[in-house]
This record gives C-alpha cells, sequence and structure tokens, in this order.
C-alpha cells in the first residue's frame, strides 16, 4: 500500500506564547519524536513545557508546514534484506513501468521507487526475506529476459537504517538548514559501526499495526483496533512487548523535506525546487573503506538513507541553492573508492514508498512467502495484457 501519512490539524485550544528558545525547543521535541513517536503528552513532560505547547508546536510548526511523521520498521527484525535495484524498462513497458511496480509492491516487497535524472532510469528499493534475497534478483533478470526491462543491477546490504534529521541545526522558523560547509560537524555515534538486527518474533497482528503506524503514526491504539477488528488489550500488549520490547520498530522518521501523499489526488505530493535528491552507490567495498565514505557522508545534516555490508547506498537530499557545493562534496567523499562509486539525481515528482505487505506472511508455516513461479506466471499475464494493448 502507498504510504499515505495522516496529517491531522485540529487547532489546539490555547496556542502557546513564544519565547527566546522555541526553535530549540522544537528541535528536541523532533529528536524525542524520533525515538518514541508523536506522543505529545509524555514528550511535553520530558521538554518540560505544558502539554497544550508542545501539541501547538506539532501541528502548528511541524504539520501544517508539509512535515509528515511515519514508524520505521526494523527490516531485520522483520527477517527482511534490503536490495536496491537499477533499472531500465524496455521500449514496450516504459509508459507503463510505474504500474508495473505499483503492482510489485503488493506481491514481491517493494518499499520504495523513483526515477533518476536525466537518464530516466527507475532506482527500485525492496525489503525481502533474508532466505529469499538472491531469489528476488534473479525473479527480476527473469522479468528482463521476459522483455519487462531492458537492462537491471540488483545489490543486496546486510543493514538499513534512515538516519534522524539533525534538527538541531535546522531553522524551523524559516524551514531553512543552518549548515557550514567549511566546519567538520562531529558525526553520530554509533553511526559508523552499525550492525543489522537478529531476526524476531513476529504475527499478522504485529504486521498490521506496523502498518497502520507506518500510513498514521498519529492514530491510537483504540482506532487501530477498531480497523484492524482486534481487541484493545490484545494490541497493548503487541505494541509493548512486540513492536517496542521486540524492536520491531526502530523509531520513527520526521519528514523534513515535506514530501507526502495525497489521497484524494492519489499521487505524492512535493516541496519541488526545495531539494535535489542524490543516491550514491558504493559497490564490493571493503570495511575500512565503507567506513571511510560513510564517516564523510555522515557529516552532512541532509543524509536521509543508509544501507551497508559488501556495499554501501545513501540517499542525500540537498538543498538545491547548495549543489555545487553539495557536487564537490561527493567528489572528495568518493575520491578513495572512485572506481567503485556511481551516483544519480533523483526527481521526486516521479517517486512513491510503500508500507509493508502482511498479507505476504504465512501465518501457518511462520515465515514470508516468496514463490517465484508464481510471481512469474502472474507477470507472464501482465506481459501478455500490456502486449495487447501496445499491438
Amino acid at each position: 500500500m502507498v504510504l499515505e501519512p495522516n496529517a491531522r490539524t485540529e487547532r489546539p485550544a490555547v496556542p502557546p506564547a513564544s519565547t527566546s528558545d522555541t526553535n530549540s525547543k522544537i528541535a528536541a521535541l523532533v529528536k524525542l519524536i524520533t525515538k518514541e513517536g508523536p506522543q505529545i503528552t509524555q514528550i511535553a513532560r520530558e521538554l518540560g513545557v505544558h502539554k497544550e505547547t508542545a501539541r501547538y508546536w506539532y501541528k502548528e510548526r511541524l504539520l501544517k508546514k508539509g512535515y509528515t511523521v511515519q514508524a520505521v520498521p526494523n527490516h531485520e527484525r522483520l527477517g527482511m534484506r534490503r536490495v536496491v535495484a537499477l533499472a531500465e524498462f524496455s521500449e514496450t513497458f516504459r509508459p507503463y513501468g510505474d504500474a508495473v511496480l505499483m503492482a510489485m509492491s503488493e506481491l514481491c516487497y517493494l518499499t520504495s521507487f523513483a526515477k533518476t535524472l536525466p537518464d530516466d532510469l527507475y532506482s527500485i528499493q525492496a525489503s525481502v526475506p533474508q532466505e529469499h534475497a538472491n531469489d528476488w534478483i534473479r525473479f527480476m533478470h527473469a522479468l528482463k529476459q521476459r522483455g519487462v526491462f531492458s537492462s537491471i543491477q540488483a545489490v543486496s546490504f546486510d543493514w538499513v537504517r534512515v538516519v534522524p534529521m539533525r534538527s538541531e541545526i535546522y531553522d524551523f522558523e524559516h524551514d531553512s538548514w543552518q549548515y557550514d560547509w567549511a566546519s567538520k560537524p562531529k558525526v553520530e555515534p554509533g553511526s559508523l559501526s552499525y550492525t543489522p538486527s537478529t531476526k524476531g518474533k513476529i504475527d499478522p497482528i504485529d504486521l498490521n499495526m506496523i502498518k497502520q503506524l507506518q500510513i498514521d503514526p498519529n492514530a491510537s491504539l483504540i482506532e487501530i483496533g477498531d480497523k484492524l477488528k482486534v481487541n484493545y488489550k490484545t494490541l497493548t500488549w503487541h505494541h509493548r512487548k512486540h513492536l517496542i520490547g521486540g524492536g520491531l520498530i526502530k523509531g520513527y522518521m520526521v519528514n523534513w523535506t515535506g514530501t507526502r501523499y495525497d489521497p484524494k489526488l492519489e499521487r505524492a505530493l512535493h516541496r519541488r525546487h526545495r531539494y535535489m535528491w542524490l543516491e550514491l552507490m558504493v559497490s564490493g567495498v571493503t570495511e575500512t573503506e565503507r567506513m571511510q565514505v560513510m564517516a564523510k557522508v555522515n557529516q552532512l545534516p541532509f543524509v536521509w538513507f543508509e544501507a551497508g555490508g559488501q556495499n554501501y547506498f545513501a540517499q542525500i537530499a540537498f538543498p538545491t541553492e547548495t549543489m555545487t557545493e553539495a557536487l564537490t562534496f561527493i567528489k572528495d567523499a568518493t575520491s578513495s573508492v572512485r572506481q567503485k562509486a556511481t551516483w544519480h539525481f533523483m526527481d521526486q515528482a516521479n517517486a512513491l514508498r510503500f508500507s509493508i505487505t502482511p498479507s505476504l506472511y504465512d501465518q501457518e508455516h511462520k515465515k514470508w512467502k516468496f514463490d517465484q513461479v508464481e510471481l512469474l506466471s502472474k507477470f507472464d499475464s501482465l506481459v501478455l495484457e500490456i502486449k495487447g494493448m501496445t499491438s
């Protein structure tokens, strides 16, 4: 399912008075949301402010200005492995690229896609069952053989992480980064030695809860229970024991780029001309090389997403006015791995993210489904349908 953040905008009853440290308080609020989700009453207590003040900041200074919040699943705990593919659709299928990929999100674990600029390829991300990562790559190559893709390159990663917003150097009043390119900011502790989580215990209730929190993190457990037809006591136990205690959720993403999905228009809305997205891929790296590149990349506050292992991948959203500095930075950051590094600019107006798909989990056998024969049969039907439309 396409992610549809639900930014509720009811006006709080008591607007707070402005203070000289409002920006720093909002920055602290963002950091707490990243860890705990939008638990406003608890966050207000930790910030030492009235809950209506915290609620005002959250709704008026974040949600109404286009920031959204979504739960971040711990894909390794869910038994998943991240794969990133760079694909070019064949001439026949190019007009149907988005539709094919949206179908794949329901059938074979896609988490996102975006078009590249200016070469018009597709960058495709999937979180697939760990035991089927190589099968998924073979499946994509089988689609190439069937004429869906004219080219496909795919690599897998041991771990993934959504990089928390560096809110302490962001001006929430003017929606701008206060970043000094000449400085050497301290890298976040633990970011370079990141290791994958182990596989945890899951069941359909956990997966459906995670999906709902990806779509709307503001929903209460009562609301989620009503939607899932699960009683509140059972849902609370799963939330406490599995999602939080079992680490099935890593935290929450505060989307500072302003991208959101509009369910009425059925498309993603973007703050156009604000950010230029770049995807960096470094293939076949040693641990030393990976850590060297990560140490440089993580000096930036614009890093959105990372994946690592024998390959390294990063998504970076550069403010458009910094493109000269950005290109110089990327050149310097990859100087030691120049022959292994590639990068592409991304067209976020042609991009979508997806929630997890609980229906792909086989409760009876306690494992994720992946039947390549069945999948190819379904795509064979799709291929015939599309070829019939173009003949």
